[in-house]
Order: structure tokens, then sequence, then C-alpha cells
């Protein structure tokens, strides 16, 4: 996952459409900016649902398809396929917003709440040129990396599951014997 920096911008940015802020206590401030971020929770799940694994599997079910699949039946196969990645999206993606939305206000507002007093977060949430806001993005991508870590740990078990259901299905799809690989070494052979 990349991207750390403009995800936290676009919650900055967010922010400082808001109306100006109101004298707010600190922690007022950082449930402010917490609750920014929880908003971004959806995207978030999509993106760590996408990542690594998906990837790497759709790449190389991609090469099979093109591969050894018959062209008659290859725009067929790679709509079962799409539906079949859907499949997967959704039964993961709720759990991973869920557990985004769990860790959200006690890993980023408790960074958040040591790093910033009031007046630094009164600045956050208005203004997107502050030299306190670079220092915030600065420190954007290891709350976010603390958070990743966080979900996918949560996570793992759900996702190993989902994937071999996936694997197992692409296979199918591809017309691949069941404990083949569908790697391209596999998809080259005769």
């Amino acid at each position: 996952m990349h991207t750390p920096a403009p995800f936290l911008l676009a919650i900055v940015l967010a922010a400082s459409a808001l109306a100006p802020v109101q004298a707010q206590t600190k922690k007022e401030l950082v449930a402010k900016v917490v609750a920014l971020q929880v908003a971004q929770a959806e995207q978030l799940s999509n993106a760590l649902a996408q990542q690594g694994p998906l990837q790497q599997m759709m790449a190389q079910a991609g090469q099979v398809l093109r591969s050894r699949v018959p062209e008659d039946k290859r725009e067929a196969t790679g709509k079962a396929m799409e539906e079949a990645v859907r499949a997967y999206l959704k039964d993961v993606q709720p759990s991973l917003r869920a557990s985004l939305v769990k860790n959200i206000p006690t890993l980023l507002g408790q960074r958040l709440e040591s790093s910033f007093n009031e007046a630094e977060l009164k600045q956050i949430v208005q203004t997107l040129e502050s030299p306190v806001l670079k220092r915030f993005n600065q420190m954007g991508g290891e709350m976010q990396q603390a958070l990743v870590q966080k979900v996918m740990s949560e996570n793992q078990a759900l996702l190993q599951d989902k994937m071999r259901a996936l694997d197992t299905r692409m296979v199918d799809l591809l017309g691949l014997k069941a404990g083949a690989a569908a790697t391209p070494a596999a998809a080259s052979k005769p």
C-alpha cells in the first residue's frame, strides 16, 4: 500500500472545508480528525482487500486466461473471473472496514493526542499550508502503517480462507486441474 500522505491529506482537506474551528478541547479536535479518518475507512478497506495476493493472483490468472483458454471462451471466462473477484471483495471488505473503524480511534487518536497540542490540531483542521500539516503528513505513513498492520493481522485468517476459495474458483474457471497452480510456468506447459 502506498500513498499514505495523500490519504491523510484528503482528510485534512475535507476538514479545512468545514466551518471555522470553534474553541474546542484537545480531545474534541482529535475526535474531529479521527472522525474524518473513519469516514475514509471504506476507501482504505477497498485498497487493503485488493493489494498483494489478489493482485498477484489476478495477474497470473490473466496470463493463464490468454494462454490456455480458447479465444471463443475468454470473454465469458473473464467475466466469470471478475464476478468471483467481486464476490471475494464483498466477503472480505466488511471485516476489513469494521477492523479499521475499530482501530482508527485508538491508534490514530492516541498518536494525534500525544503528538499535537490544541493549537496545532486547529491548524490541521483549518489549513493545508501550515507547517504543522507538513509534520502531520510526515508522520501519516507511520500512523497508517500501524493501522494497516493491525487490520491485516486481525483479518489474516479470513483473507487466507477467502483467497484459497477464490484460487480454487479461478482454477475451475480456467479449466485447470485441481492442484495445478495458476502460474505462468504452469500456463506455458502443454
